[in-house]
């Protein structure tokens, strides 16, 4: 029962039905009002418009003024269908209706039932939004968001060069001193290639982002791929014990090496990093319901489930150093491969991410 303090006074009510009205009548949306017999009682000015049809011509009218031959009859049966469904009363679709010059006009179309106080339906309320306008509008917003994703991309490579770039050129300073200390001069030179080195990777990292390749499939072994990846992070980091769990029964099947490779190596540099060169990283290869999985895992502080869903976005990173585009390249390869990868936590104790990659291709 309505609460006689809360309940709204008739005036209100006039002002709010006003207002309600109002904009319905000059909404850009292609919208009328059909009463419970399918018959036309409103339209507002977007629908003249698009229709060319008066609000006088239109009111009265049953909405066949409108369709065109386009649609099917199948379609507008599943639509009467949802719509008098009365655990339903919703509809929303793509239709091709027909202009008064004969003109076809793409809608993606909402239809509403509209009920009274006791829940019984009065009416039916239409929405639509032309297809032209409505990809004219996402092609806009998918355009704004490139060029802020470009901008975020820019002010990363800003960052990311103008560091080892001011080493660089202190070192190159510090070279052009003839009397350097030649141990002195080793660490300058050692400072070089170590800053080339990161130099290199980050614009590796963007070019792979921002260009990404298509697959290239051939048969491999992935368990040959993970134990050369494991190698190369053991001698890079030689603090960290880096283990493997390699499932001796996995067959070869068909996948792009050097990308999975990419993976690979993401991920297990991710998890060297994690442990701050003194922890344990292990990876470990299986089968899971119709796919190869491969298993990087730690011992490190993990990741808060609350920041799992924001690892795979491009320059999300919870390190100092880094663009934040290592896990994005990973997930974008790995759904290339029609696979995911899936971020938890480990019984080591830290973070653990399985790439999950469909045996449908062998």
């Amino acid at each position: 029962m309505t609460n006689p303090a809360t309940r709204a006074s008739p005036q209100d009510e006039h002002a709010l039905a006003l207002t309600l009205y109002q904009a319905f009548r000059r909404s850009n949306d292609v919208m009328f009002y059909c009463d419970r017999d399918g018959v036309i009682r409103d339209v507002n000015e977007a629908f003249v418009r698009h229709y060319g049809w008066s609000r006088e011509e239109a009111v009265g009218q049953n909405p066949r003024l409108i369709r065109s031959q386009r649609t099917t009859d199948e379609t507008y049966k599943e639509m009467w269908g949802r719509i008098l469904d009365p655990n339903l009363g919703f509809w929303r679709g793509e239709l091709v209706n027909r202009a008064r010059d004969g003109r076809e006009v793409p809608i993606v179309l909402t239809i509403t039932a509209v009920r009274d106080e006791r829940g019984e339906v009065v009416g039916y309320i239409s929405n639509g939004v032309e297809v032209g306008e409505l990809r004219s509008l996402q092609e806009r917003v998918a355009q704004a968001e490139a060029l802020a994703q470009l901008g975020q991309m820019a002010a990363v490579v800003a960052h990311e060069i103008r560091n080892p770039l001011g080493s660089i050129t202190m070192a190159a300073r510090q070279l052009a001193n003839e009397n350097l200390p030649r141990e002195d001069r080793e660490l300058v030179l050692q400072i070089l290639r170590d800053e080339g080195r990161r130099l290199n990777e980050t614009l590796t990292n963007f070019l792979a982002y921002a260009r990404p390749r298509s697959l290239r499939l051939e048969r491999a072994d992935l368990n040959v791929l993970v134990g050369d990846v494991a190698r190369v992070v053991a001698e890079g980091q030689p603090d960290v014990r880096i283990e493997t769990a390699l499932d001796a029964g996995l067959a070869p099947f068909r996948l792009d090496s050097d990308q999975v490779r990419q993976i690979v190596w993401n991920l297990a540099l991710n998890a060297a990093q994690a442990v701050a060169g003194q922890g344990r990283v292990r990876l470990s290869t299986g089968r899971r319901e119709g796919f190869v999985l491969l298993r990087v895992e730690d011992d490190g502080p993990g990741v808060a489930e609350s920041s799992r869903d924001e690892l795979f976005q491009p320059f999300k990173t919870t390190k100092s150093q880094g663009t934040g585009l290592g896990l994005a390249i990973a997930d974008r390869i790995a759904r290339a491969h029609g696979g995911r990868i899936e971020a938890g936590a480990s019984e080591m104790g830290g973070a653990a991410f399985t790439v999950l990659l469909p045996t449908a291709q062998a």
